[in-house]
């Protein structure tokens, strides 16, 4: 694989030249410091403008475009990640040398920019079909968090812990936000959206990837000036006594989140030991601690699973089991935390993670969206790409994983009360 940057003023493209796939992968990121009162507003306008544009009015005329396009494939993502908001067009496309048609890669590029620059407005406001059907979507999606016992506990879990952190925060918004919206103040949004945004695109697949850039160039009339920075970390308050929060919701059984600040991490522990730390302590399936203590050893509950959130600099356990077994199930996991700072870690449990992770990243290095992910971060946040993480891993020793350890510091422990009914 052959990486290039290739800089123009107001942004940059990435690309991952390998013919490994027999299509191409592009993602046009636009990314910024999160704003709390404008998350919903942002995801709400990324889904108006990936549903049609000027051109393309209603999305069965985009649909038949792409269609015309040998089937290419295009939408729009918003996600917060640490202190960052990210959103990112995604467009799929077939290598041009399967096409008999020297115009192609130059239609199938500059699609997506006529969508994003000419989007469905009059009088400066979005057309009101589209943007009723936007937010009805939305709203369903804010209304089907409920119904999911794990989002759901998640959710409430990082309201409790602090609704002041943008941790705590949702892309989508709250039902009144999104209310809130108009088609007029949204198109006032995407103004500043487009003059404020940062923006790097990354492509992958068996192009020239020189003339790629010229096409872009040409094609795209980005206007925003890379004069501010983007700090994607989030430190959240460290409590020196952990908040015990109880609430009840009509699920079948209880729901335990456990969160943990990691304090002072460097860059190092943040993007490798931290990953190999969990892969031991929860994420390693029926070899980890936390699965063995709760499932293999005690039977306490049904399901088990970790969220590393190191933007956050937060390290979450999630635990579905039954509200007799919630007392062990905390004081276990307590336990499995602080055997890791303890260095209580075998030789078997060292190299069990290792293969774990090595073979993972031979998986990833086979897929194109992953690439692309890892690219995404490789240039934002100075995250390593997969090759040189899999060296790293091979170089994690104990006392890395002690050290780590000693820097998990509980903050709460939340539980969703099963009714019963």
């Amino acid at each position: 694989m052959k990486y290039q940057k290739f800089e123009f003023d107001t942004y940059n493209i990435y690309t991952i030249k390998t013919d490994k796939f027999k299509n191409c992968h592009m993602e046009i990121t636009f990314y910024d410091n999160a704003v709390a009162e404008e998350l919903g507003l942002r995801n709400f306008l990324v889904d108006m403008l990936s549903h049609s544009s000027k051109k393309y009015p209603k999305r069965k005329d985009l649909v038949i475009q792409l269609e015309e396009l040998y089937q290419s494939y295009f939408y729009g993502i918003t996600s917060r990640v640490g202190n960052m908001v990210l959103s990112s067009f995604i467009y799929d496309f077939i290598n041009p040398e399967f096409v008999n048609d020297s115009k192609f890669l130059e239609n199938v590029l500059k699609l997506p920019f006529e969508i994003i620059e000419n989007p469905n407005v009059t009088d400066h406001a979005f057309d009101e079909r589209t943007f009723k059907i936007i937010q009805k979507r939305i709203l369903s999606d804010i209304e089907s968090i409920k119904e999911n016992p794990t989002n759901y506990a998640f959710r409430r879990a990082l309201m409790n812990m602090d609704q002041e952190s943008i941790s705590s925060k949702s892309v989508l918004g709250t039902k009144e936000e999104v209310l809130k919206i108009t088609k007029e103040n949204l198109y006032e949004y995407y103004q500043k959206f487009i003059k404020k945004s940062l923006c790097n695109i990354y492509i992958i697949g068996d192009l020239d990837m020189e003339a790629v850039a010229k096409i872009i160039n040409k094609h795209f009339h980005n206007n925003c000036l890379k004069n501010h920075s983007v700090d994607p970390y989030v430190e959240n308050k460290i409590r020196k006594k952990e908040k015990v929060i109880k609430e009840q919701a009509h699920f079948g059984q209880n729901r335990l989140v456990m969160g943990y600040n990691l304090e002072n991490l460097t860059d190092e522990e943040r993007n490798v030991t931290l990953t190999f730390f969990n892969e031991i302590l929860c994420a390693g399936g029926l070899k980890a601690k936390i699965y063995k203590a709760l499932r293999e050893d005690n039977e306490l509950c049904y399901s088990v699973s970790s969220i590393n959130s190191k933007y956050d600099n937060m390290y979450f356990v999630y635990v579905g089991l039954d509200a007799k077994n919630v007392p062990l199930a905390i004081k276990l996991i307590k336990k499995c935390v602080k055997e890791m700072a303890q260095g209580k870690i075998s030789e078997e449990e060292m190299d069990f993670a290792r293969k774990q992770l090595l073979t993972y990243l031979d998986v990833v290095l086979d897929n194109q969206n992953s690439l692309i992910n890892n690219y995404t971060f490789h240039t934002i946040a100075d995250v390593p790409l997969f090759e040189e993480l899999k060296e790293s891993f091979k170089k994690i020793t104990l006392q890395d994983l002690k050290r780590l350890g000693k820097k998990l510091k509980i903050n709460f422990v939340y539980e969703l009360e099963s009714k019963g009914d």
